[in-house]
C-alpha cells in the first residue's frame, strides 16, 4: 500500500548538471520513513556530494555504481545524471524507505531502461547480491550512536543515528563512532573493481587524519575530493552527543562559527576544492573553531554552529 507523504521540489539540487537523464522538475516524495531534505541548499550535504560526483566523473567512467543508504533517492538520481553509469544499485535499511526511494528514482528517469537498476533493503552491503562488483560505492552513514528513545524506523532518526553494539571495531574508530563506516569499508573492498573506490561522505567534526587512516586500515588510498562548511542541522539534537563523546570517550571534535561558511564559499569561487581548499581556508577555520563542548554551549544560547563536510574517495589498493 502506498504511504502518503509530502512532495518537495528538489530541482535546484541538480540544476548545475544539465538534464540528460533526469526529468525536471524533480518532485521528491517524502514520508516519515524517508530522510528529509534540509530547509535550504546551503544546509544540505547533497550539493557537496554532487560536486564530488562531478570531479570523479572527469577522471574516469564509473559504470557500476552502488549507493548505500539512499534515504530518499535524490543521490541516486544525481548518480545517474552526473556519472552516467550502466548499472546502479541502491540500498536502504528499511523497505518502507526504499520503496519511496525506488518510486522517486524511476518516476524521474527519462529512460529507466537505459540503466540496469537494483533496489535492496538491508544493513550495509548484506543485502547486495554477492555476484555484483562496483567501480564506485557512495556511502553517507550515521556517525552518532542512538539512545533507547530514538525510533530508528523514522527517516530523520535512522539517517543520523545507529544502534550501539559490540562490533569489534578497533580504536580509534570505535571511539569516534565510525563503526558503520569501518564495517562498510571492510565489506566494500573485495567488491570493488580494479581502480574503483568508495566515496565516504562524513561530517568533518572529527580529526581528518582519523578518517584517512580509516580508509587505509581497510586497504583503500584516501583522497579528499570535495570540502565545504555548512550549518549544523537540528543542533539541539545533534551537538550534545558529540559533547558527551568528548567528555566520556576523550574524543576531539571541531565545530565552527557560521562565518566559516562564507569564507569557504568565497574561496571556492576561485575554483578551489578538496585539499587545496582546506589549505587555503586553514588559518580562518582555526580562528573560528570550537570544541563540541563550546558548540553545545552556543546552541544552548540559541546560536547557530557549523561543521565541515568531507567527501573522501578511497581507491582500492592492490593485494
Amino acid at each position: 500500500m502506498r504511504t502518503h507523504g509530502t512532495t518537495v521540489d528538489a530541482t535546484a539540487y541538480l540544476a548545475p548538471y544539465g538534464d540528460r537523464h533526469v526529468r525536471r522538475p524533480i518532485e521528491v516524495r517524502l514520508t516519515e520513513h524517508t530522510y528529509p531534505l534540509e530547509p535550504s541548499l546551503e544546509q544540505s550535504w547533497l550539493p557537496i556530494a554532487f560536486r564530488a560526483f562531478e570531479r570523479l566523473a572527469r577522471r574516469r567512467a564509473f559504470e557500476h555504481v552502488l549507493i548505500v543508504g539512499t534515504g530518499n533517492g535524490l543521490d541516486a538520481l544525481a548518480a545517474v545524471e552526473i556519472l552516467d553509469p550502466r548499472a546502479l544499485t541502491v540500498t536502504d535499511l528499511h523497505e518502507e524507505s526504499l520503496a519511496v526511494s525506488r518510486e522517486n528514482v524511476i518516476t524521474h528517469l527519462v529512460d529507466p531502461d537505459s540503466v540496469a537498476l537494483g533496489f535492496h533493503a538491508g544493513e550495509l552491503m548484506s543485502c547486495v547480491p554477492g555476484d555484483r562488483s562496483f567501480s564506485l560505492i557512495y556511502e553517507n552513514l550515521p556517525n552518532v550512536t542512538s539512545s533507547p528513545s530514538h525510533d530508528l524506523r523514522r527517516g530523520t532518526i535512522v539517517g543520523r543515528f545507529y544502534p550501539a553494539a559490540e562490533s569489534g571495531v578497533p580504536e580509534p574508530y570505535a571511539r569516534y563512532m565510525l563503526d558503520l563506516h569501518y564495517r562498510l569499508l571492510e565489506q566494500a573492498r573485495p567488491r570493488l573493481e580494479s581502480g574503483g573506490g568508495v566515496l565516504t561522505a562524513i561530517g568533518g567534526r572529527l580529526p581528518a587524519d582519523v578518517v584517512y587512516d580509516l580508509h587505509r586500515a581497510c586497504g583503500l588510498r584516501p583522497e579528499l575530493i570535495a570540502f565545504d562548511v555548512k550549518l549544523q542541522a537540528e543542533p539541539e539534537l545533534m551537538v550534545p552527543p558529540y559533547r558527551r563523546a568528548e567528555d566520556e570517550q576523550g574524543a576531539r571534535y571541531t565545530f565552527y562559527a557560521p562565518d566559516a561558511i562564507t569564507i569557504v564559499a568565497d574561496l571556492r569561487t576561485s575554483g578551489l576544492d578538496g585539499q587545496p581548499l582546506v589549505d587555503a581556508a586553514a588559518s580562518d577555520l582555526d580562528r573560528l573553531s570550537m570544541s563540541a563542548g563550546e558548540a553545545a554551549a552556543r546552541v544552548e544560547r540559541g546560536l547557530a554552529v557549523a561543521h565541515s563536510v568531507l567527501m573522501i574517495f578511497g581507491e582500492r589498493q592492490p593485494g
